[in-house]
């Protein structure tokens, strides 16, 4: 049951820096 959960965490820490990254400094 929780697993949806934690892979949902675990992608958005994978995925934030990515996008912060790709995207330009403001």
């Amino acid at each position: 049951q929780f697993l949806p959960l934690t892979l949902a965490m675990c992608l958005l820490y994978i995925t934030s820096p990515i996008s912060s990254f790709s995207l330009p400094p403001q």
